[in-house]
């Protein structure tokens, strides 16, 4: 990335309470922040509060947008339906339309980086950081943990818990799980990763062809992003347990199958927005900051 002027100018557009956190960490360091279509409950005290997509664009050298950017991949993801029809591509002719530079987001879609790259604007999708998705296991196994508290009537302590996938977010939740005195199954596909779950002291399934749920479960919580509950792993399921929902579409689980079966399943998407708003919208700051400030842009 290349130097811009020193006085820079961030238009916040859209999301929930972490981009008011972004806003408000922005004029913390000095910076000026235009803000539309603010998350309902935030503040962002010092920042010029804008009712067109247009007024909050124009004069800004970078456009911040949420996480994720879009939940249908045409329209701003938006916490206060009166702007949930402004469309991502009018944005980013606003964009080229005033001189816009750079654009960051998270998960921004692949029509949307190209249409960004076609206008000469500089596109950055801060989610795909590996230090951001790492600083995010925690709030999304804390709100996963949260999640199965909220919808189950026993205690962790003596639950029976299967952690699906042991990446980021399947350590941490496992971790804590085993903490709190709950019983901690891992289901992984590598030989490496379930030899690891073993050291860590849980129980463990191999994902393969053979993959079959033999013991009753309470909770299981799916952080692998394909389907790895099948009809066939589904129906051989003992009773009904809650199963929740961390991977990102398509998801682990047969749907179809699950309702004949009777298990109910819980979408978990963007648990650090919705548990940890605070501290994820910290992360994201952090991780703006570090990508900007290569280009040259210090905040």
């Amino acid at each position: 990335m290349e130097n811009i002027q020193n006085e820079h100018i961030f238009a916040v557009l859209g999301g929930d309470l972490r981009q008011t956190i972004i806003a408000e960490r922005l004029i913390g360091v000095g910076k000026k922040v235009k803000v539309f279509a603010p998350f309902a409950g935030g503040r962002a005290i010092g920042a010029e509060i804008c009712m067109t997509a247009e007024r909050a664009i124009s004069g800004s050298n970078v456009i911040i947008l949420p996480l994720p950017v879009s939940k249908d991949n045409i329209h701003l993801s938006v916490n206060d339906q009166s702007f949930s029809e402004t469309k991502l591509c009018d944005i980013i002719k606003l964009a080229q339309k005033h001189g816009v530079e750079y654009v960051l987001g998270g998960m921004i879609p692949d029509e949307t980086v190209d249409y960004c790259r076609s206008l000469g604007i500089k596109v950055f999708d801060y989610y795909k950081c590996e230090k951001l998705q790492e600083k995010n296991a925690l709030p999304s196994a804390e709100g996963a943990l949260m999640i199965a508290m909220e919808n189950t009537d026993i205690t962790v302590l003596g639950m029976n818990t299967l952690v699906c996938g042991y990446g980021r977010i399947g350590k941490k939740l496992a971790y804590i799980l085993k903490r709190l005195g709950a019983r901690v199954t891992v289901a992984a596909r590598r030989d490496e990763t379930l030899c690891e779950a073993v050291m860590g002291g849980y129980d463990i399934i191999k994902i393969d062809s053979k993959f079959e749920i033999k013991d009753k479960f309470d909770v299981i919580f799916n952080t692998v992003p394909f389907v790895v509950f099948t009809d066939d792993v589904v129906m051989k399921i003992i009773g009904e347990p809650i199963y929740i929902e961390i991977a990102s579409k398509p998801g682990g689980i047969d749907l179809h199958s699950a309702k004949n079966k009777g298990i109910r399943v819980i979408g978990a998407p963007s648990l650090p927005g919705k548990y940890s708003p605070v501290s994820a919208g910290e992360y994201i700051f952090e991780t703006i900051s570090d990508l900007l400030e290569k280009g040259g842009i210090k905040i």
